[in-house]
């Protein structure tokens, strides 16, 4: 997945998040109160701006450090289709990635302690946002509910 508006960033950074805590569960739409549903639908709201502004950093990071989002997506897209291979670019340019990759993961690493607590912010556990979630992936129901309370 791709981020784009020209600029595109692996984000699987960023959208990992979402899915990180989520796994297959079988719940019905009708087990979650409206009030549950609004916690998480302002914890979705603070989770996808932290995103957005990790995203910024995420870009800033790479084009500080002399690299197009362009190249280093395809950096990325050969580390994860070849896992432990050397990567097919030049000594100089392996070592900028690596450096560039290193920052991100930090940014990653904030950005997951920041979503966690806006979560929890919320009075969500983690776990009633990775039980919502993963309903609201499934339900088209809890979906349309779900947006009632965004709008």
């Amino acid at each position: 997945m791709l981020f784009s508006k020209g600029k595109k960033i692996f984000t699987a950074f960023t959208v990992a998040f979402l899915f990180l805590f989520s796994t297959p569960i079988n719940v019905n739409a009708q087990d979650f109160s409206d009030d549950e549903l609004q916690k998480f639908a302002d914890a979705v709201v603070q989770v996808m701006n932290i995103q957005q502004q990790s995203q910024v950093q995420m870009i800033e990071i790479i084009e500080d450090n002399d690299m197009t989002v362009e190249r280093f997506n395809e950096l990325m897209m050969q580390t994860q289709q070849a896992p432990g291979q050397e990567i097919d670019a030049p000594e100089e340019e392996v070592e900028k990635f690596e450096q560039i990759s290193a920052q991100i993961m930090e940014i990653q690493d904030d950005m997951e302690q920041v979503i966690t607590e806006a979560i929890e912010d919320q009075n969500l556990t983690l776990d009633e946002y990775e039980a919502i979630l993963a309903a609201y992936q499934q339900d088209p129901e809890l979906q349309q509910r779900v947006q009632q309370l965004l709008q």
